[in-house]
């Protein structure tokens, strides 16, 4: 099995008072709970909270914005090399290698206890940059016997 560049779980319980549902046996005292949670490069990332009980739910829906939240945002350097090769011909060629990962992973969700629905929404953007230098030169200087 490959190793997954990210993957991005959003998780929730004690919801099914607010949709007048009947909860599962065994689950009848779960507090209200919604998150999500993040692997990037197989390492568990810290999990995000949207929410945690009633009162908050009810305090984020009063105050929310519709903005995204962020789990993931950053740069990461994912090779750094530097290589110097002499040449029969007396020629130095150097190389330099770099790649980088330019990452945001934002989540969002909204819930309508009017309609008793919730919708969420997962946002992946990331580049991959590689650079590439290369140089050849010829060494004048010359050693005395």
């Amino acid at each position: 099995m490959g190793t997954f560049l990210f993957q991005v779980a959003i998780e929730a319980q004690g919801l099914e008072t607010l949709i007048a549902a009947t909860p599962d046996e065994g689950e009848e005292d779960l507090e209200s709970f919604a998150g999500m949670s993040a692997l990037l490069f197989d390492i568990q990332l810290r999990p995000v909270t949207f929410f945690k009980g009633y009162s908050d739910l009810m305090s984020k829906m009063f105050s929310m914005t519709g903005d995204p939240i962020n789990v993931v945002k950053g740069l990461i350097l994912l090779s750094d090399h530097s290589e110097v090769i002499q040449l029969q011909s007396g020629l130095k060629a150097s190389a330099e290698f770099q790649g980088g990962l330019a990452i945001d992973i934002s989540g969002g969700m909204e819930i309508s206890l009017w309609y008793r629905e919730s919708k969420t929404s997962v946002n992946n953007r990331y580049i991959e940059i590689n650079n590439f230098y290369h140089k050849t030169a010829y060494n004048t200087a010359q050693k005395a016997f």
